[in-house]
Protein backbone atom coordinates (compact mmCIF):
# COMPACT_ATOMS: atom_id res chain seq x y z
CA UNK A 1 0.00 0.00 0.00
CA UNK A 2 2.88 2.34 0.83
CA UNK A 3 4.52 1.61 -2.52
CA UNK A 4 1.30 2.45 -4.38
CA UNK A 5 0.99 5.72 -2.50
CA UNK A 6 4.61 6.62 -3.43
CA UNK A 7 3.87 5.83 -7.08
CA UNK A 8 0.84 8.10 -6.90
CA UNK A 9 2.98 10.83 -5.32
CA UNK A 10 5.63 10.47 -8.04
CA UNK A 11 2.99 10.57 -10.75
CA UNK A 12 1.29 13.61 -9.20
CA UNK A 13 4.68 15.35 -8.84
CA UNK A 14 5.45 14.73 -12.50
CA UNK A 15 2.07 16.13 -13.49
CA UNK A 16 2.56 19.24 -11.42
CA UNK A 17 6.13 19.72 -12.74
CA UNK A 18 4.91 19.35 -16.30
CA UNK A 19 2.08 21.84 -15.81
CA UNK A 20 4.16 24.54 -14.18
CA UNK A 21 7.38 24.21 -16.22
CA UNK A 22 6.78 27.65 -17.65
CA UNK A 23 5.95 29.52 -14.46
CA UNK A 24 8.20 31.40 -12.10
CA UNK A 25 10.91 29.80 -9.98
CA UNK A 26 9.02 30.27 -6.73
CA UNK A 27 6.21 28.01 -8.00
CA UNK A 28 8.75 25.29 -8.76
CA UNK A 29 10.28 25.70 -5.35
CA UNK A 30 6.89 25.48 -3.68
CA UNK A 31 6.11 22.25 -5.42
CA UNK A 32 9.49 20.78 -4.58
CA UNK A 33 9.20 21.77 -0.93
CA UNK A 34 5.68 20.37 -0.66
CA UNK A 35 6.80 17.16 -2.33
CA UNK A 36 9.68 16.77 0.11
CA UNK A 37 7.43 17.54 3.09
CA UNK A 38 4.79 15.06 1.90
CA UNK A 39 7.28 12.25 1.29
CA UNK A 40 8.99 12.78 4.63
CA UNK A 41 5.64 12.85 6.43
CA UNK A 42 4.35 9.72 4.71
CA UNK A 43 7.63 7.86 5.31
CA UNK A 44 7.51 8.74 8.98
CA UNK A 45 3.82 7.74 9.18
CA UNK A 46 4.46 4.42 7.40
CA UNK A 47 7.24 3.68 9.88
CA UNK A 48 4.84 4.27 12.79
CA UNK A 49 2.09 2.24 11.10
CA UNK A 50 4.51 -0.66 10.68
CA UNK A 51 5.09 -0.65 14.47
CA UNK A 52 1.36 -0.42 15.36
CA UNK A 53 0.76 -4.17 15.37
CA UNK A 54 1.24 -4.15 19.16
CA UNK A 55 0.26 -0.76 20.56
CA UNK A 56 1.93 0.62 23.69
CA UNK A 57 1.52 3.85 25.64
CA UNK A 58 4.87 5.09 24.26
CA UNK A 59 3.93 4.31 20.64
CA UNK A 60 0.50 5.87 21.16
CA UNK A 61 2.21 9.08 22.34
CA UNK A 62 4.57 9.03 19.29
CA UNK A 63 1.63 8.65 16.92
CA UNK A 64 -0.22 11.49 18.63
CA UNK A 65 2.87 13.71 18.26
CA UNK A 66 3.27 12.70 14.59
CA UNK A 67 -0.39 13.53 13.84
CA UNK A 68 0.08 16.99 15.31
CA UNK A 69 3.26 17.50 13.22
CA UNK A 70 1.51 16.18 10.10
CA UNK A 71 -1.24 18.72 10.63
CA UNK A 72 1.42 21.45 10.81
CA UNK A 73 3.02 20.07 7.61
CA UNK A 74 -0.36 20.09 5.87
CA UNK A 75 -0.90 23.71 6.87
CA UNK A 76 2.62 24.63 5.59
CA UNK A 77 1.93 22.97 2.27
CA UNK A 78 -1.35 24.82 2.01
CA UNK A 79 0.45 28.13 2.70
CA UNK A 80 2.97 27.45 -0.10
CA UNK A 81 0.09 26.72 -2.45
CA UNK A 82 -1.50 30.08 -1.70
CA UNK A 83 1.61 31.85 -3.10
CA UNK A 84 0.96 30.59 -6.57
CA UNK A 85 -2.77 31.29 -6.93
CA UNK A 86 -2.20 32.80 -10.37
CA UNK A 87 -1.66 29.30 -11.70
CA UNK A 88 -4.27 27.71 -9.44
CA UNK A 89 -6.31 26.34 -12.32
CA UNK A 90 -3.27 24.50 -13.62
CA UNK A 91 -1.95 22.96 -10.44
CA UNK A 92 -5.03 22.85 -8.19
CA UNK A 93 -5.83 19.27 -9.01
CA UNK A 94 -2.32 18.04 -8.29
CA UNK A 95 -1.95 19.95 -5.05
CA UNK A 96 -5.33 18.91 -3.66
CA UNK A 97 -4.63 15.25 -4.44
CA UNK A 98 -1.35 15.47 -2.57
CA UNK A 99 -3.08 17.19 0.36
CA UNK A 100 -5.74 14.51 0.42
CA UNK A 101 -3.09 11.95 1.19
CA UNK A 102 -2.63 13.72 4.53
CA UNK A 103 -6.38 14.32 5.23
CA UNK A 104 -7.36 12.47 8.42
CA UNK A 105 -10.95 12.14 7.15
CA UNK A 106 -9.94 10.22 4.01
CA UNK A 107 -9.79 6.43 4.37
CA UNK A 108 -6.77 6.36 2.00
CA UNK A 109 -4.87 8.83 4.18
CA UNK A 110 -1.99 7.57 6.35
CA UNK A 111 -3.27 9.97 9.01
CA UNK A 112 -6.73 8.30 8.93
CA UNK A 113 -5.17 4.87 9.26
CA UNK A 114 -2.93 5.93 12.15
CA UNK A 115 -5.84 7.68 13.90
CA UNK A 116 -7.93 4.52 13.46
CA UNK A 117 -5.16 2.56 15.18
CA UNK A 118 -5.22 5.04 18.06
CA UNK A 119 -9.02 4.81 18.28
CA UNK A 120 -8.90 1.01 18.34
CA UNK A 121 -6.22 1.09 21.02
CA UNK A 122 -8.24 3.56 23.11
CA UNK A 123 -11.31 1.31 22.81
CA UNK A 124 -9.18 -1.68 23.82
CA UNK A 125 -7.86 0.15 26.92
CA UNK A 126 -11.39 1.32 27.85
CA UNK A 127 -12.64 -2.26 27.55
CA UNK A 128 -9.82 -3.43 29.82
CA UNK A 129 -10.73 -0.73 32.34
CA UNK A 130 -14.41 -1.73 32.27
CA UNK A 131 -13.58 -5.38 32.71
CA UNK A 132 -11.23 -4.54 35.57
CA UNK A 133 -13.96 -2.46 37.27
CA UNK A 134 -16.52 -5.23 36.73
CA UNK A 135 -14.13 -7.74 38.27
CA UNK A 136 -13.45 -5.40 41.20
CA UNK A 137 -17.19 -5.05 41.84
CA UNK A 138 -17.69 -8.81 41.52
CA UNK A 139 -14.95 -9.50 44.06
CA UNK A 140 -16.43 -6.83 46.38
CA UNK A 141 -19.87 -8.48 46.14
CA UNK A 142 -18.35 -11.86 46.92
CA UNK A 143 -16.54 -10.48 49.97
CA UNK A 144 -19.74 -8.78 51.15
CA UNK A 145 -21.66 -12.03 50.62
CA UNK A 146 -19.05 -13.96 52.61
CA UNK A 147 -19.25 -11.47 55.48
CA UNK A 148 -23.05 -11.62 55.41
CA UNK A 149 -22.98 -15.42 55.40
CA UNK A 150 -20.65 -15.43 58.41
CA UNK A 151 -22.88 -12.95 60.28
CA UNK A 152 -26.06 -14.86 59.32
CA UNK A 153 -24.73 -18.12 60.76
CA UNK A 154 -23.82 -16.42 64.03
CA UNK A 155 -27.23 -14.72 64.17
CA UNK A 156 -29.04 -18.01 63.55
CA UNK A 157 -26.96 -19.76 66.24
CA UNK A 158 -27.89 -17.02 68.71
CA UNK A 159 -31.58 -17.33 67.81
CA UNK A 160 -31.46 -21.10 68.19
CA UNK A 161 -29.91 -20.89 71.66
CA UNK A 162 -32.29 -18.12 72.75
CA UNK A 163 -35.32 -20.10 71.55
CA UNK A 164 -34.17 -23.38 73.05
CA UNK A 165 -33.20 -21.72 76.34
CA UNK A 166 -36.61 -20.07 76.60
CA UNK A 167 -38.29 -23.35 75.68
CA UNK A 168 -36.34 -25.30 78.32
CA UNK A 169 -36.99 -22.73 81.05
CA UNK A 170 -40.70 -22.68 80.19
CA UNK A 171 -40.90 -26.48 80.38
CA UNK A 172 -39.14 -26.56 83.75
CA UNK A 173 -41.36 -23.82 85.13
CA UNK A 174 -44.48 -25.55 83.78
CA UNK A 175 -43.51 -28.86 85.37
CA UNK A 176 -42.97 -27.11 88.70
CA UNK A 177 -46.20 -25.13 88.38
CA UNK A 178 -48.29 -28.24 87.68
CA UNK A 179 -46.70 -30.27 90.48
CA UNK A 180 -49.07 -31.88 92.98
CA UNK A 181 -48.49 -33.94 96.11
CA UNK A 182 -49.25 -37.07 94.08
CA UNK A 183 -46.68 -36.43 91.32
CA UNK A 184 -44.09 -34.50 93.34
CA UNK A 185 -41.44 -37.24 93.28
CA UNK A 186 -41.88 -37.77 89.55
CA UNK A 187 -41.64 -34.03 88.87
CA UNK A 188 -38.51 -33.75 91.02
CA UNK A 189 -36.93 -36.60 89.08
CA UNK A 190 -37.82 -35.06 85.70
CA UNK A 191 -36.44 -31.66 86.71
CA UNK A 192 -33.25 -33.18 88.14
CA UNK A 193 -32.66 -35.22 84.97
CA UNK A 194 -33.64 -32.47 82.50
CA UNK A 195 -30.76 -32.14 79.98
CA UNK A 196 -28.49 -29.10 80.20
CA UNK A 197 -26.58 -29.77 76.98
CA UNK A 198 -27.50 -28.48 73.53
CA UNK A 199 -26.32 -29.56 70.07
CA UNK A 200 -26.57 -26.35 68.09
CA UNK A 201 -25.46 -28.05 64.86
CA UNK A 202 -28.53 -30.32 64.99
CA UNK A 203 -30.87 -27.35 64.72
CA UNK A 204 -28.58 -25.35 62.43
CA UNK A 205 -28.78 -28.00 59.71
CA UNK A 206 -32.48 -27.18 59.25
CA UNK A 207 -32.02 -23.41 59.33
CA UNK A 208 -29.10 -22.77 56.98
CA UNK A 209 -28.89 -19.18 55.64
CA UNK A 210 -29.17 -18.37 51.94
CA UNK A 211 -25.86 -18.32 50.05
CA UNK A 212 -25.01 -16.03 47.12
CA UNK A 213 -24.48 -18.02 43.89
CA UNK A 214 -21.24 -16.04 43.39
CA UNK A 215 -19.68 -17.68 46.46
CA UNK A 216 -18.02 -21.02 45.84
CA UNK A 217 -20.06 -23.79 47.57
CA UNK A 218 -17.02 -25.32 49.24
CA UNK A 219 -15.84 -21.93 50.49
CA UNK A 220 -19.37 -21.17 51.72
CA UNK A 221 -19.36 -24.44 53.68
CA UNK A 222 -16.01 -23.52 55.25
CA UNK A 223 -17.29 -20.04 56.20
CA UNK A 224 -20.40 -21.49 57.86
CA UNK A 225 -18.36 -24.08 59.74
CA UNK A 226 -15.90 -21.43 60.91
CA UNK A 227 -18.70 -19.14 62.10
CA UNK A 228 -20.35 -22.04 63.92
CA UNK A 229 -17.10 -23.01 65.66
CA UNK A 230 -16.56 -19.35 66.58
CA UNK A 231 -19.70 -19.17 68.76
CA UNK A 232 -20.56 -22.79 69.52
CA UNK A 233 -18.65 -23.09 72.79
CA UNK A 234 -19.82 -19.77 74.22
CA UNK A 235 -23.49 -20.27 73.24
CA UNK A 236 -23.54 -23.88 74.44
CA UNK A 237 -22.16 -22.75 77.80
CA UNK A 238 -24.79 -20.00 77.97
CA UNK A 239 -27.56 -22.58 77.45
CA UNK A 240 -26.06 -24.96 80.00
CA UNK A 241 -25.60 -22.26 82.63
CA UNK A 242 -29.15 -20.90 82.21
CA UNK A 243 -30.85 -24.31 82.37
CA UNK A 244 -28.67 -25.58 85.22
CA UNK A 245 -29.29 -22.41 87.26
CA UNK A 246 -33.05 -22.63 86.71
CA UNK A 247 -33.07 -26.30 87.71
CA UNK A 248 -31.15 -25.49 90.88
CA UNK A 249 -33.44 -22.57 91.72
CA UNK A 250 -36.48 -24.84 91.37
CA UNK A 251 -34.96 -27.65 93.44
CA UNK A 252 -33.99 -25.14 96.14
CA UNK A 253 -37.66 -24.18 96.55
CA UNK A 254 -38.97 -27.71 96.15
CA UNK A 255 -39.50 -28.39 99.86
CA UNK A 256 -41.27 -25.09 100.42
CA UNK A 257 -43.51 -25.90 97.43
CA UNK A 258 -44.35 -29.27 99.03
CA UNK A 259 -45.20 -27.53 102.29
CA UNK A 260 -47.34 -25.05 100.41
CA UNK A 261 -49.20 -27.86 98.62
CA UNK A 262 -49.73 -29.68 101.89
CA UNK A 263 -51.16 -26.54 103.47
CA UNK A 264 -53.39 -26.01 100.44
CA UNK A 265 -54.58 -29.63 100.67
CA UNK A 266 -55.25 -29.24 104.38
CA UNK A 267 -57.27 -26.10 103.74
CA UNK A 268 -59.11 -27.77 100.87
CA UNK A 269 -59.88 -30.86 102.98
CA UNK A 270 -61.24 -28.67 105.76
CA UNK A 271 -63.34 -26.73 103.27
CA UNK A 272 -64.61 -30.01 101.78
CA UNK A 273 -65.52 -31.29 105.24
CA UNK A 274 -67.43 -28.13 106.02
CA UNK A 275 -69.10 -28.24 102.61
CA UNK A 276 -70.27 -31.82 103.19
CA UNK A 277 -71.52 -30.94 106.68
CA UNK A 278 -73.40 -27.98 105.24
CA UNK A 279 -74.85 -30.16 102.47
CA UNK A 280 -75.93 -32.79 105.00
CA UNK A 281 -77.53 -30.17 107.22
CA UNK A 282 -79.25 -28.60 104.21
CA UNK A 283 -80.50 -32.04 103.13
CA UNK A 284 -81.86 -32.74 106.58
CA UNK A 285 -83.55 -29.33 106.71
CA UNK A 286 -84.98 -29.90 103.23
CA UNK A 287 -86.26 -33.34 104.25
CA UNK A 288 -87.90 -31.85 107.34
CA UNK A 289 -89.49 -29.11 105.25
CA UNK A 290 -90.69 -31.68 102.76
CA UNK A 291 -92.14 -33.80 105.58
CA UNK A 292 -93.91 -30.78 107.02
CA UNK A 293 -95.16 -29.79 103.57
CA UNK A 294 -96.53 -33.27 102.96
CA UNK A 295 -98.24 -33.24 106.37
CA UNK A 296 -99.76 -29.85 105.59
CA UNK A 297 -100.84 -31.06 102.18
CA UNK A 298 -102.47 -34.16 103.68
CA UNK A 299 -104.28 -31.94 106.17
CA UNK A 300 -105.54 -29.62 103.42
CA UNK A 301 -106.54 -32.61 101.32
CA UNK A 302 -108.62 -34.03 104.14
CA UNK A 303 -110.22 -30.65 104.78
CA UNK A 304 -111.01 -30.24 101.05
CA UNK A 305 -112.52 -33.70 100.89
CA UNK A 306 -114.67 -32.89 103.89
CA UNK A 307 -115.77 -29.60 102.32
CA UNK A 308 -116.65 -31.33 99.03
CA UNK A 309 -118.53 -33.98 100.86
CA UNK A 310 -120.61 -31.35 102.64
CA UNK A 311 -121.10 -29.37 99.42
CA UNK A 312 -122.28 -32.46 97.55
CA UNK A 313 -124.70 -33.22 100.35
CA UNK A 314 -126.09 -29.71 100.20
CA UNK A 315 -126.30 -29.80 96.40
CA UNK A 316 -128.18 -33.02 96.44
CA UNK A 317 -130.63 -31.56 98.90
CA UNK A 318 -131.14 -28.53 96.67
CA UNK A 319 -131.48 -30.74 93.61
CA UNK A 320 -134.15 -32.70 95.32
CA UNK A 321 -136.01 -29.48 96.10
CA UNK A 322 -135.47 -27.63 92.74
CA UNK A 323 -137.80 -28.23 89.75
CA UNK A 324 -136.32 -29.54 86.47
CA UNK A 325 -134.91 -26.76 84.16
CA UNK A 326 -134.13 -26.69 80.45
CA UNK A 327 -130.71 -27.86 79.17
CA UNK A 328 -128.11 -25.07 78.67
CA UNK A 329 -127.94 -23.35 75.25
CA UNK A 330 -125.00 -24.37 73.04
CA UNK A 331 -123.26 -21.24 71.69
CA UNK A 332 -119.84 -20.21 70.21
CA UNK A 333 -118.15 -17.31 71.92
CA UNK A 334 -115.56 -15.27 69.90
CA UNK A 335 -113.85 -11.91 70.33
CA UNK A 336 -112.95 -9.00 68.12
CA UNK A 337 -110.52 -6.15 68.84
CA UNK A 338 -111.33 -2.49 68.95
CA UNK A 339 -108.47 0.04 69.17
CA UNK A 340 -109.01 3.23 71.14
CA UNK A 341 -105.48 4.68 70.61
CA UNK A 342 -102.68 4.35 67.97
CA UNK A 343 -100.40 2.72 70.56
CA UNK A 344 -102.77 -0.25 70.55
CA UNK A 345 -101.53 -1.23 67.08
CA UNK A 346 -97.98 -1.53 68.42
CA UNK A 347 -99.21 -4.18 70.89
CA UNK A 348 -101.01 -5.97 68.04
CA UNK A 349 -97.81 -5.92 65.89
CA UNK A 350 -95.77 -7.29 68.78
CA UNK A 351 -98.20 -10.19 69.41
CA UNK A 352 -98.42 -10.93 65.66
CA UNK A 353 -94.60 -10.97 65.39
CA UNK A 354 -94.20 -13.25 68.44
CA UNK A 355 -96.75 -15.85 67.27
CA UNK A 356 -96.64 -15.64 63.46
CA UNK A 357 -94.26 -13.09 61.87
CA UNK A 358 -91.06 -14.42 63.46
CA UNK A 359 -91.77 -17.84 61.91
CA UNK A 360 -92.29 -16.60 58.34
CA UNK A 361 -89.65 -16.57 55.59
CA UNK A 362 -88.01 -13.35 54.39
CA UNK A 363 -89.92 -13.61 51.11
CA UNK A 364 -93.32 -13.90 52.83
CA UNK A 365 -92.46 -11.10 55.24
CA UNK A 366 -91.44 -8.89 52.31
CA UNK A 367 -94.82 -9.47 50.67
CA UNK A 368 -96.78 -8.77 53.86
CA UNK A 369 -94.68 -5.86 55.22
CA UNK A 370 -93.41 -4.36 51.96
CA UNK A 371 -95.39 -1.15 52.50
CA UNK A 372 -93.47 -0.61 55.77
CA UNK A 373 -90.13 -1.10 54.00
CA UNK A 374 -91.13 1.44 51.33
CA UNK A 375 -92.00 3.96 54.04
CA UNK A 376 -88.59 3.51 55.72
CA UNK A 377 -86.84 3.87 52.36
CA UNK A 378 -88.64 7.18 51.75
CA UNK A 379 -87.58 8.43 55.21
CA UNK A 380 -83.93 7.58 54.41
CA UNK A 381 -83.99 9.10 50.90
CA UNK A 382 -85.88 12.29 51.82
CA UNK A 383 -84.99 12.99 55.46
CA UNK A 384 -81.86 10.81 55.93
CA UNK A 385 -83.53 8.96 58.81
CA UNK A 386 -82.07 5.46 59.06
CA UNK A 387 -82.78 2.35 61.13
CA UNK A 388 -79.79 1.41 63.27
CA UNK A 389 -79.83 -2.39 63.42
CA UNK A 390 -77.31 -5.06 62.42
CA UNK A 391 -79.99 -6.89 60.36
CA UNK A 392 -81.08 -3.79 58.40
CA UNK A 393 -78.73 -3.00 55.50
CA UNK A 394 -79.04 0.06 53.25
CA UNK A 395 -77.91 -0.70 49.68
CA UNK A 396 -77.12 2.21 47.37
CA UNK A 397 -78.88 2.27 43.98
CA UNK A 398 -77.28 4.78 41.62
CA UNK A 399 -79.15 6.08 38.55
CA UNK A 400 -77.84 8.69 36.13
CA UNK A 401 -79.95 11.83 35.74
Amino acid sequence: MAENQLQVIIKQSAEVTKNVASIKTDITNAIQENNVSLQNCINAGEALLAQSGEMTDELDAQIASFIKKASVTQKAMTERRKGVTQVFDLVKSGFTKMEALLDKKSEDSIIYKLQKKRDEYAAYKLDLQRKAEAERQRLARIEAAKTQLHDDVISICNKIVNEKTSEALDKLSEKFRLMTLDNAEQVKKEISEYPTEIKIATFLSDRKPSVSPEVDPEEARQIMNAAYREVNEQLSKSFTDSVAQTKQDILDTFDSKIAELQEIKKTADEAERKRKEAELKAAEEAAEKERQAKAEEEKKKREEEERLRKAQSQTQQLFDQTPTVAAPVKAKVSHRIEIDAPEGYLAIIQMWWAHEGSKMSLEDLAKKLGFMTKTCEKLKNKEDLAIIDEHVIYVEEIAAK
